[in-house]
């Protein structure tokens, strides 16, 4: 197996938000819904390293693989997948870690565009953009006072990994939440389809 090929069997994803957005629940959503979905046989999600302070910027992981078991349980420095809860985090260094032809799925207003003319990509690089927390603001998902944002951003994974489906996401999304609280998220992740801006 050539490495390309070994590269496409194994999918590194990174949260990146802020203490209390939730970024280890969604990664455990992602990890859950691609197991589920039978096309991965092994899956792992985990937080980065050290104590999540409130309102700091904070990491978490999600690998997913189609063939091999993953032994491998350190954080990761080179994402096909990065997810950005909260864009004033975004660095040169975060977009410069994405693996060439890699997606960057950004909570924002901004148009696909912008971070295309002020950052520079890998080759290859696609971002998806939408507007998260202005769903979340106008649908009243708040905990805490934080917009929620960490579930309603994973309906644009199902454009950046089509083995993961809606339904995978809405039956994890229930089991985590229940009816209530899973089916507002759930509202929200298929708006997100509806707003959502793809680079390219």
């Amino acid at each position: 197996m050539t490495r390309e090929e070994e590269a496409n069997e194994l999918i590194n994803i990174i949260i990146h938000g802020r203490g209390g957005q939730g970024g280890v629940t969604a990664s455990q959503i992602i990890a859950e819904a691609a197991f589920n979905s039978g096309k991965f046989t092994d899956v792992h999600a985990y937080p980065s390293f050290g104590a999540e302070r409130r309102g700091a910027p904070v990491q978490a992981f999600a690998k997913l693989s189609k063939k091999e078991v993953i032994w491998d349980r350190a954080q990761i420095e080179h994402p096909d997948i990065v997810i950005v809860l909260d864009e004033t985090i975004i660095t040169p260094q975060i977009v410069k870690s994405i693996n060439n032809n890699g997606i960057m799925i950004i909570n924002t207003n901004k148009d696909p565009q912008y971070f295309i003319d002020n950052f520079e990509l890998n080759d290859g690089v696609k971002i998806i953009v939408a507007d998260v927390s202005q769903l979340a603001m106008t649908h009243d998902l708040i905990v805490e006072g934080i917009l929620v944002v960490n579930v309603p951003i994973l309906g644009l994974l199902t454009k950046a990994i089509p083995e993961i489906s809606m339904s995978d996401l809405k039956a994890i999304v229930l089991k985590y939440f229940g009816e209530i609280i899973g089916k507002k998220n759930i509202e929200l992740m298929e708006k997100s389809l509806e707003i959502m801006r793809i680079s390219g």
